[in-house]
C-alpha cells in the first residue's frame, strides 16, 4: 500500500448536520486519507473530529463577503505552507472560502454539494473553480454545474439499529414521554425552519391526531438559535406541549428510529435553506428499519418513499401543509398500513450502498483530482507490459533491469515486441526470456509501434495491459503504481501515467522546460500555470496519454479499435481519445512515472517534432491538428505585425514573452540559468516543425484519400 493520501477537509460550520454526519460516516471507513480539519464555525463537529484524532482549526467566519474573502486569504495562505494533495470543501459555504483559496494555492479542490441551496450563479463559479465534484443526490449533478460531479451518496448505516422495545425504552431515558398505548412520530433535523418540523407540531392539533405524540431529535443551529423556543411556543399555543419533546443532539440517531410508528421528512421552501431534500439520510435510515415515511414533495425523498407505479414506503404531502400531515398521521393509525409501508420500504433500501462502498467512490474521486489515482491502494490484478522495439540494443537491458523486478504477482508479464531488429536486440531479449519466463519475445518484422502494441495486446494472458518504451526509465514503483489505480472503486479504464525529460545541455535543458509538462504542476498548479496550460498545453492530460507511461483493460482497447496502425505517430494519444469515445473514463496517474531522454541535438529535435506534427496532420484530429494550426497562424501574424512599425512590434514581442512565461518561470525555479538564453529559439523550432509536419501529414492524408478514395484505415484489434 502506499502512502495514505492528504486532505484538508473544510467545513462551514461546526453543527451536526445531515452534511456533516456523511463526512463523518466516510471518513470512519476508510484507512486510505491523512486529514485535517479547519472549522468555519465551531460546535460539536470539532469533538468528533477530536475522537477520530482529526487536527483541527476553527477560523470563524461570517456570511458577508468581506468575512468570506478573509478566510479564503487565510486558507491560501496556510494551504501554501502545508501542500496538501487535495482540499475536500463539504458544503456551499465552505467552498466559497476553500475553492478560490485553493485555486491561488496550487492545490486541488473538490466540492462537495449536499442540498439545492443557492442554485444559481453561485454553482457556475463554484465549478468553475473547483478541480472535481462530488453531490449526495443525483439530481443535484446537473444542479452543480460541475461537468465532472459524481455521485456519492449518503450510506446505509453499517450495522443493525436497535430493537423496537429496547429503542422505545432508550428514548424513554432521554426524556420522551411516551405511553404504552401512544403512536410516535419522530423527525430527526437540525432545528431549523425550513426542516418543517413546525409542520409536525401543528398537525398533532388536527382532529384526528390525538394518539400520536411527535419526538424531536436533533440539535440547535447557530444559524437559527430561536428556533427550539419558537418551536416550544408553538406546541403551548396550540395545546399539544405535552405531546412534543425535544431529545438534542443524539449520537447514531438511526439506531432509535424503530422506536418510532412514523418519521416525518417535512422540508419546505424557507429562507436561505433548501426547497428540498435533495438525498434524505433520515428517509433511508426509515426504510431501512421498516418505519414509513411522511415526505414533501416532490423531491428525490419523495420519489424514493412514493415511486409512481410502485407500492408506497409511506405518505406523501405538500410542503407546509400541516393538514395534509395530519391526514397522513390519521391514514398511519392503521397498523396493517404502516406494516405494509414498511415492508416496502426495507425491500427497496436493502440495495443502497454501505459505507464502504461510498467511501470508496469519494476517495477515488479525491485521488483522481489530486492525479494521485491509487493512491492509499495496493493493487491486486496481474499486468501484462507491452512494448514495442527495433535496433534498441543499446538501451533494451537497461528497460528490462527496471521492469522485471517490477513483476511481484502471479501472472504479471513482459512481451517486447520486435519490429524487425538487425543490431543484436533480440539476442540480448532472448537472453533475458531464457532466465525469466516472465518475459516473452515476439517477432513481428515490418510493424510500426501502432500495430506492434497490438500484436502485443493480442498475445498478453492479463486484462489489464500497461505499456512503456524502450528508452525510458520506469521508477521502481512504476508498475505498483498503475497497478494500484487499477484498484479504484468503479475506476477508470485508461490510466495515463507521467514522464519526466532529461537530457544534458542548455539547449536540451531549454527544450524540456518548453516542450514537455512537468509532474508537479499537474498536482499543485499555481493560478499562471493553469491559465497557460489551458490555452497553451504543456500540461498532462489523462485523455491524451503517450505510449511512455499509460495502462488500460483490454475492454477499453477493444472498443476503441486498438492504436490506430496507419499513424507512425501520435497514435497513443488518439488512442486515448477513442477509449474516451467509447465510454470509458481517464485517470491521471502522477505517481507513474518513467524517465525519457530527449534527442541529444536541436536538428535531431525538429525532426522529431516534425514527426510528431505529421502524425497530426495524417490523425485530422481537431484537437491535435488544431493546435498545430494555431501555431502556424500565430507565428504567420506575429511576422506581419512585426512589419507594421515600433508598436505593432512592441505588442508582438510582449505577447511572445508572456508565451515564453511558464518556460522561463520553470528556468527560473529549477535554477537550470544556461538554458535561458536558448528558450526562445528552442520554442521557435519546435512549434516551427510542428507546425510544418502536420501540414506534411495533413496534405499526405488528402492525397491517399484521394487515391484509395477514403480515409486510411485505422487497423484495430481482431
Amino acid at each position: 500500500m502506499t502512502r495514505p493520501l492528504r486532505v484538508s477537509v473544510v467545513a462551514p460550520s461546526g453543527v451536526l448536520g445531515g452534511a456533516e454526519l456523511w463526512l463523518l460516516s466516510l471518513l470512519d471507513a476508510t484507512d486510505r486519507l491523512t486529514v485535517d480539519a479547519v472549522l468555519l464555525a465551531d460546535g460539536p463537529l470539532r469533538e468528533e473530529f477530536a475522537r477520530r484524532g482529526v487536527p483541527c482549526t476553527v477560523r470563524p467566519t461570517g456570511r458577508s463577503g468581506v468575512s468570506i474573502a478573509g478566510s479564503a486569504a487565510w486558507l491560501t495562505r496556510r494551504l501554501r505552507a502545508d501542500r496538501p494533495d487535495v482540499v475536500l470543501a463539504n458544503g456551499v459555504k465552505a467552498a466559497s472560502v476553500a475553492a478560490p483559496a485553493a485555486w491561488l494555492a496550487g492545490v486541488r479542490c473538490v466540492w462537495a454539494k449536499h442540498d439545492h441551496s443557492h442554485d444559481g450563479p453561485l454553482m457556475t463559479l463554484l465549478a468553475l473553480l473547483s478541480d472535481g465534484c462530488v453531490a449526495t443526490g443525483a439530481d443535484l449533478i446537473p444542479a452543480s454545474r460541475h461537468r465532472d460531479a459524481v455521485l456519492v451518496p449518503f450510506p446505509a448505516p453499517g450495522r443493525a439499529a436497535l430493537p423496537r422495545d429496547t429503542a422505545r425504552q432508550e428514548l424513554l431515558r432521554r426524556g420522551v414521554r411516551l405511553g404504552q398505548d401512544e403512536l410516535l412520530l419522530l423527525t430527526v433535523a437540525r432545528l431549523v425552519g425550513y426542516k418543517g418540523v413546525d409542520d409536525a407540531v401543528t398537525a398533532l392539533a388536527q382532529p384526528g391526531t390525538s394518539r400520536w405524540r411527535l419526538a424531536v431529535v436533533g440539535p440547535d443551529d447557530p444559524a437559527e438559535p430561536g428556533e427550539r423556543e419558537r418551536l416550544t411556543r408553538l406546541a403551548a399555543s396550540l395545546g399539544v406541549a405535552d405531546r412534543v419533546d425535544f431529545t438534542g443532539w443524539l449520537r447514531d440517531a438511526w439506531q432509535f428510529i424503530p422506536a418510532a410508528d412514523a418519521v416525518a421528512v417535512l422540508t419546505k421552501p424557507a429562507g436561505s435553506g433548501p426547497s428540498q431534500e435533495s438525498f434524505g439520510a433520515v428517509a433511508l435510515e426509515a426504510m431501512l428499519a421498516g418505519v414509513p415515511v411522511i415526505a414533501t414533495a416532490p423531491g428525490p425523498v419523495s420519489e424514493r418513499v412514493a415511486p409512481r407505479g410502485a407500492d408506497p414506503a409511506g405518505v406523501t404531502v405538500e410542503p407546509a401543509r400541516a393538514d395534509q400531515v395530519a391526514g397522513a398521521l390519521r391514514r398511519l393509525e392503521d397498523p396493517d398500513i404502516r406494516s405494509a409501508m414498511g415492508a416496502v420500504g426495507r425491500r427497496s433500501a436493502d440495495a443502497h450502498p454501505g459505507a464502504e462502498q461510498s467511501a470508496a467512490l469519494l476517495v477515488r474521486t479525491l485521488a483522481e483530482t489530486a492525479r494521485l489515482t491509487g493512491t492509499g491502494l495496493a493493487g491486486t490484478a496481474a499486468v501484462s507490459v507491452v512494448t514495442t522495439v527495433k535496433n534498441e540494443a543499446g538501451v533494451i537491458d537497461q528497460l528490462l533491469e527496471l521492469l522485471v523486478p517490477q513483476l511481484t504477482l502471479d501472472g504479471d508479464e513482459i512481451i517486447v515486441v520486435d519490429g524487425g531488429s538487425t543490431d543484436g536486440t533480440i539476442l540480448r531479449v532472448e537472453s533475458w526470456a531464457s532466465r525469466d519466463p516472465r518475459v516473452r519475445l515476439l517477432s513481428a518484422p515490418g510493424t510500426g509501434i501502432s500495430a506492434g502494441r497490438n500484436t502485443g495486446i493480442r498475445a498478453a494472458r492479463n486484462a489489464l495491459i500497461a505499456c512503456t518504451d524502450a528508452g525510458c526509465y520506469p521508477a521502481p514503483d512504476w508498475l505498483a503504481r498503475l497497478r494500484a489505480a487499477a484498484g479504484e472503486a468503479e475506476g477508470a479504464s485508461l490510466l495515463t501515467g507521467v514522464y519526466r525529460v532529461s537530457g544534458g545541455g542548455p539547449v536540451a535543458n531549454a527544450l524540456a522546460l518548453v516542450g514537455y509538462p512537468v509532474p508537479e504542476e499537474a498536482r499543485h498548479p499555481g493560478p499562471w500555470t493553469r491559465v497557460y496550460c489551458r490555452f497553451l498545453g504543456r500540461e498532462f492530460d489523462a485523455t491524451l496519454p503517450t505510449g511512455r507511461s499509460v495502462a488500460f483493460t483490454r475492454a477499453a482497447w477493444q472498443d476503441a479499435g486498438g492504436f490506430p496502425e496507419h499513424l507512425r505517430t501520435a497514435e497513443d494519444v488518439l488512442f486515448g481519445r477513442a477509449v474516451v469515445a467509447a465510454g470509458h473514463r481517464a485517470a491521471l496517474v502522477t505517481s507513474a512515472e518513467v524517465g525519457w531522454e530527449q534527442r541529444p541535438t536541436l536538428r535531431q529535435t525538429a525532426a522529431m517534432y516534425f514527426h510528431y506534427g505529421e502524425g497530426s496532420g495524417w490523425s485530422a484530429n481537431p484537437l491535435l491538428l488544431g493546435r498545430d494550426t494555431a501555431r502556424a497562424v500565430a507565428y504567420t501574424a506575429a511576422v506581419a505585425a512585426g512589419m507594421r512599425g515600433p508598436t505593432a512590434r512592441r505588442v508582438t514581442a510582449a505577447t511572445f514573452l508572456a508565451y515564453l512565461s511558464l518556460p522561463l518561470t520553470r528556468a527560473v525555479r529549477e535554477r537550470r540559468w544556461t538554458a535561458l538564453p536558448a528558450v526562445p529559439l528552442v520554442a521557435v523550432v519546435r512549434d516551427l516543425s510542428k507546425a510544418a509536419g502536420a501540414a506534411h501529414g495533413l496534405v499526405g492524408r488528402l492525397r491517399s484519400a484521394r487515391a484509395y478514395g477514403a480515409a486510411p484505415g485505422t487497423g484495430g484489434p481482431s
